[in-house]
């Protein structure tokens, strides 16, 4: 069994190294500042960025689904910097992103108890798992016994490379959901792909190249599931 494309060294992408380079940044912003070159307090204001750049990074640092500490540094972050652009007008930006971000934790909630994967498939190398909220993941699975997996996209994107993937038992699933996003998902030529997503305001594309004509029964089958709403994925070799 090959594990999925997580060996790779850590990523040095971390917290620290954030406000190491934020640290930095500040010095020459205050050089530049001291020499008449730019206006230190009109840069300074950026910076709740150092918060949310650094959330981030706790977030890929504690894995696949993110650390609360990481989503509190991005949403404090974010909240000062509207505090500090947004001016007279806060509530009224503030109040409509709220009502966002309570959705947005109650259909993650309901995809969770929705899908109800056992809890010792969801932590197998062979089962991928992602999900994207207002930015994007790339995952490349090198499994020999590729067990399917879940992927969501909200706001956000995806792309997937099962292209050296082994099907377990020659079948799996992927139940995907897409929330005015999108995503890819490349596959092997020869795959056969079955369609059972629903698509409203939005598509599921087979662009798959099924290779020399063969019976259904003998090739490999990747049925796909979920609800894309006001986007798309596609699937090809």
């Amino acid at each position: 069994m090959t594990p999925v494309d997580d060996t790779k060294p850590p990523s040095p992408f971390s917290p620290k190294l954030v406000l190491g380079i934020a640290i930095i940044a500040l010095g020459l912003v205050l050089t530049l500042d001291n020499l008449n070159l730019v206006e230190a307090h009109t840069v300074l204001k950026l910076w709740p960025l150092v918060l949310v750049v650094m959330g981030f990074a706790k977030i890929r640092q504690e894995g696949r689904d993110g650390g609360m500490g990481g989503w509190l540094l991005v949403l404090g972050g974010t909240f000062l910097l509207l505090v500090t652009f947004a001016r007279g007008h806060l509530a009224d930006a503030l109040g409509p992103m709220l009502v966002v971000g309570l959705g947005i934790l109650i259909v993650v909630k309901a995809l969770k108890q929705n899908r109800r994967v056992p809890p010792e498939l969801a932590q197998s190398e062979d089962f991928l798992r992602g999900t994207a909220i207002f930015g994007a993941f790339k995952r490349r699975m090198l499994s020999h016994a590729f067990k399917g997996g879940e992927l969501t996209a909200i706001f956000g994107g995806y792309e997937v490379d099962l292209r050296q993937a082994v099907l377990e038992s020659g079948q799996a699933r992927i139940d995907v959901f897409v929330l005015f996003g999108g995503g890819e998902i490349r596959v092997p030529e020869g795959w056969e792909i079955a369609n059972r997503a629903t698509a409203m305001f939005g598509a599921l594309n087979d662009a798959t190249h099924h290779g020399p004509p063969s019976h259904p029964a003998d090739r490999p089958r990747l049925v796909i599931t979920g609800l894309i709403l006001f986007g798309g994925t596609e699937v090809k070799s």
